[in-house]
């Protein structure tokens, strides 16, 4: 026998979804609106408006942002917590290579510098999972073109099903969703957590979590704030990208030999100089260097499986002395 439950017996109060209705609601009479008059303009009606600031429904991600737009602020201003986050409270569990490069970071003096370096080099370190997340990719296609079972696919590649056999679907790369997919994505990578992983961690599946990434799907608010704490990241973090550290051609590398120069003491351009070189050299080589470094990496967890060797030769490219 099933019970409903009405609205008077749902105290939504200390949810995220509440607190998100609060300061829309803040946001909304410093401008001077009136429940109808927002609801107008993001063609809404009141009684969701009015939903939403009481916390009893969840405002979608695409919806949020057309409120800020409407209010004239940023979706970071709606979210949970103080409108300006410390430095080191964007995240709490980075990997320890991020750690160890902030911690040479802190040492730079000059506080500007260090505000423009540290989100670079994040996107630098982000760039490399990616290309390796691409090498995974690359075999697990070309494996399942051999006829290996899904089993050792995912075995071997730490991926989904859902990432390799996707069916191809039209993303529009502009999308708010894409956006945020994008950025769990690059926080799971980071972690180095598989899209299974992370759906236990948050009570979800590998479908739903891929259909975030991809911004397939819009993402219940409550779910994002599960993904951000499971990510040991603060959920703004995830609205914020990385991608505004590549330029035009894709050169980030020339950005950050920039740095150097940018130093107005010779203490800070030596420490500059240590981290940024040899990341700087990196870009300019890494990408296929890291790609083939992942395929040796997986064509021998494929040699362990018992995949043939002339399988694994013809899918990954490699020669028999790079197995």
């Amino acid at each position: 026998m099933f019970t409903s439950v009405r609205k008077s017996d749902f105290n939504p109060i200390g949810s995220i979804n509440y607190e998100i209705g609060q300061k829309v609601e803040s946001c909304r009479l410093i401008q001077g609106y009136n429940q109808r008059e927002l609801a107008s303009k993001i063609g809404s009606t009141y009684q969701e408006i009015n939903n939403y600031e009481l916390g009893y429904s969840p405002i979608p991600i695409e919806k949020l942002y057309r409120i800020a737009g409407a209010l004239s602020v940023s979706i970071i201003d709606l979210l949970p917590g103080p409108t300006e986050l410390k430095e080191d409270s964007w995240y709490e569990d980075e990997d320890e290579e991020i750690v160890y490069l902030t911690k040479i970071h802190i040492e730079i003096k000059d506080q500007e510098l260090r505000k423009k370096l540290y989100p670079l080099i994040r996107f630098i370190y982000v760039s490399e999972k990616i290309n390796q997340e691409e090498a995974r990719l690359e075999i697990a296609k070309n494996l399942v073109k051999e006829g290996v079972s899904t089993d050792i696919i995912c075995q071997v590649t730490r991926l989904s099903i859902y990432e390799y056999d996707d069916a191809e679907k039209e993303i529009c790369t502009d999308s708010v969703l894409y956006k945020v997919g994008k950025r769990i994505k690059e926080q799971r990578l980071i972690r180095r957590y598989t899209q299974e992983e992370l759906a236990n961690k948050v009570g979800s599946t590998s479908k739903e979590i891929h259909d975030y990434e991809q911004g397939y799907t819009d993402i219940p608010i409550e779910i994002l704030d599960k993904i951000a704490k499971a990510l040991s990241v603060n959920i703004k973090a995830l609205f914020l990208g990385l991608t505004e550290y590549e330029d035009e051609d894709g050169k980030a590398e020339n950005k950050l030999l920039r740095f150097i120069d940018e130093c107005k003491d010779q203490e800070s351009r030596d420490i500059v100089g240590a981290v940024v070189r040899p990341l700087s050299e990196g870009m300019q080589t890494g990408k296929e260097k890291v790609k083939k470094a992942e395929k040796i990496r997986v064509a021998k967890n494929l040699v362990k499986a018992g995949v043939a060797v002339d399988i694994i030769l013809r899918i990954t490219g490699l020669s028999t002395d790079e197995i």
